[in-house]
């Protein structure tokens, strides 16, 4: 005799309110009700559980809205990979501190006690110079958060980035990364890896012509001259980028020239220009944009 699923669950002892049979009698129907309310009891047990760390888990924002608007609904992946690019040779010490800027906007979760672990070439330490541990504070980076470490080959770094990234004992990990090394294979088992140790990866590329990646969100990011304080017209002001969106998965490019402001881990567009001509429509939405027509006309 053939015997359905429920006959089947039922026999292996399974307790299963949908499959546990009825007959007419008030000790069946009492053991049915009881078997029902404690798999709603489970039911509902298991959803609080899921709220709570789905809670726990606040999006990946930068916290600056115009850009935050261009972001997919959930914000940055938090256990995906992403990308830097120079915008030009020589802008990778630019492209590797707003890397650092979006890692430390994933430090700053309250639920976040993981370090972060930063692997630097050697060849790239030669050319644009090794990490200043006093600049790095004055980034926003504790010392007691970071660790960091320098190889050789490429092959060897990105190994390196896997494997930390799959022991989920580090919340972010940057990486500088070749694109002769860093292709489509290898960067969607660093996504993978992210994803299975529940750690965001940052790679930052030494020039502008990388290939393709499995990468959530690419950036390119370049030097711009900062704003001195109003009270000392000769004095440094706050790290300053010239960022673009490339490509985001759910969400939309886009182009912003921001500053850094490490005392409260968030950027800022820059002042005194016009928002309007220097960062057109990223401060309003989709459809307000439309009703104010495009940017560029032709004629």
């Amino acid at each position: 005799m053939r015997m359905g699923p429920a006959h089947q669950a039922a026999r292996s002892g399974n307790a299963c309110a949908a499959v546990t049979p009825f007959r007419p009698g008030g000790g069946d129907a009492s053991r049915l009700l009881a078997t029902l309310r404690d798999h709603i009891a489970r039911l509902e047990q298991g959803h609080a559980q899921f709220e709570h760390q789905k809670s726990r888990a606040a999006p990946w924002l930068t916290g600056l809205a115009e850009l935050d608007r261009h972001l997919p609904a959930q914000g940055l992946q938090r256990a995906g990979l992403h990308d830097v690019s120079p915008r030009a040779y020589g802008d990778q010490p630019a492209a590797m501190g707003f890397a650092l800027a979006l890692a430390l906007r994933r430090l700053t979760d309250a639920g976040e006690r993981r370090p972060l672990l930063w692997c630097r070439l050697a060849a790239h330490e030669r050319e644009h110079g090794r990490l200043y541990g006093h600049g790095l504070e004055r980034l926003g980076l504790p010392r007691h958060r970071f660790v960091t470490i320098t190889l050789k080959k490429p092959a060897s770094l990105l190994w390196t980035m896997e494997e930390a990234l799959k022991s989920g004992a580090v919340a972010a990990v940057l990486g500088d990364a070749e694109a002769a090394h860093a292709d489509l294979t290898t960067t969607r088992r660093l996504a993978l890896a992210a994803g299975a140790g529940k750690s965001a990866a940052i790679l930052t590329f030494a020039k502008p012509d990388c290939a393709a990646t499995a990468s959530h969100t690419r950036w390119t990011a370049a030097a711009v001259p900062s704003l001195s304080p109003a009270h000392d017209a000769s004095a440094p002001g706050a790290p300053c980028w010239s960022v673009e969106l490339t490509r985001a998965r759910g969400g939309r490019p886009g182009a912003w020239i921001l500053e850094w402001h490490h005392a409260q881990s968030c950027f800022s567009l820059v002042p005194g220009f016009s928002r309007r001509a220097l960062h057109p429509f990223t401060d309003q939405d989709g459809s307000e944009a439309a009703r104010q027509g495009p940017a560029l006309r032709a004629g």
